[in-house]
């Protein structure tokens, strides 16, 4: 758990969603690190803000509502908003983040997880997707989805990102998607979580007992969730918190690829599993770029060996499997 500085108007959101809860408004609570929303810990429950625009919390417990227990997704409560801010209040479950944890687990405790994770995420993938939205990013770009799809909004994105840069990389990465996007049939599609890196689940010590965060959750292919855990196998520091990237060992994820290939070989089925995976990660890579120009370059390299067909997609280590 990492926590972060507060503001005022963070707190007098906390206890607005509070009290709207029915609780005290002064119910003790730590604020931690996320991504999209103020999220705030308390010792049995745990509750998210989201100020940038009421409906997206709404939209995730109508997602929740339909998974199976299997899916370790936690209690919800109750969710809410007043027209300017919106709440989930979840039940708190026991555990860490497992990208936390997983540098003091033994590689046993480790192959345990993947497979739980890999198990939970099966479960996603089997809920029924009738009556659950796309997730139209549109009105709030800065909460654009880790992969833009289908391939409409996949050239847009190209237009949009590269177009200023260089028009003649647009081409490449244009001619890139277009011929791969048939692998993109109907097989394995279904309710994907969206966002499944390591710091999306709770580990306890002793198992898997949580998988968070289903804001992107949305219909579309199972290769996205698969695509975001073998780039955590390949480069895990990029998605590790600030305070402790620099302790993860690279070298105790290289079994991850396996691991999840024995706990779900029909993941790995699709006879045209790489040509998706590549659109998955060049999708992803411009999803990420940023206005740091460090942050920016290095987008870059990976946009440039995407295109090259020296991605870690394209690389041995996972297609050995």
């Amino acid at each position: 758990m990492s926590l972060t500085l507060l503001s005022a108007a963070e707190h007098v959101r906390r206890q607005t969603a509070l009290a709207a809860c029915g609780l005290d408004r002064d119910l003790p609570m730590t604020r931690i690190v996320s991504y999209a929303n103020e999220t705030w810990l308390g010792d049995t429950l745990v509750l998210r803000i989201n100020h940038r625009g009421v409906g997206r919390l709404a939209r995730e417990a109508r997602i929740v509502s339909a998974l199976p227990r299997e899916a370790l997704y936690p209690e919800v409560v109750t969710v809410g908003h007043d027209d300017e801010i919106e709440w989930m209040l979840v039940r708190r479950v026991p555990g860490i983040d497992l990208g936390r944890a997983w540098m003091s687990m033994t590689p046993v405790e480790r192959e345990h997880a993947i497979h739980q994770l890999a198990a939970a995420l099966a479960a996603v993938h089997g809920t029924p997707i009738e009556g659950i939205p796309d997730d139209d990013f549109r009105p709030q770009p800065a909460f654009r989805p880790p992969h833009t799809l289908p391939l409409g909004p996949l050239l847009e994105l190209i237009d949009e990102v590269i177009g200023p840069h260089d028009p003649a990389i647009v081409e490449l990465a244009t001619e890139f998607v277009t011929q791969r996007w048939s692998a993109f049939d109907d097989a394995d599609r279904g309710l994907v979580h969206g966002d499944p890196h390591l710091e999306n689940v709770l580990w306890d010590g002793q198992r898997v007992s949580a998988l968070l965060d289903l804001e992107w959750s949305r219909p579309s292919w199972s290769h996205a969730d698969l695509e975001i855990l073998l780039a955590v196998a390949d480069s895990p520091r990029l998605f590790a918190a600030a305070d402790y990237d620099a302790s993860i060992d690279p070298s105790t994820f290289t079994e991850m690829p396996r691991w999840l290939a024995a706990a779900r070989p029909d993941w790995f089925a699709h006879p045209r599993i790489v040509e998706r995976l590549e659109v998955l990660y060049l999708s992803r890579t411009l999803g990420c770029f940023e206005d740091d120009a460090d942050a920016a370059s290095f987008r870059w390299d990976h946009v440039a060996a995407t295109l090259a067909g020296e991605s870690f997609i394209q690389r041995p280590t996972w297609r050995s499997i």
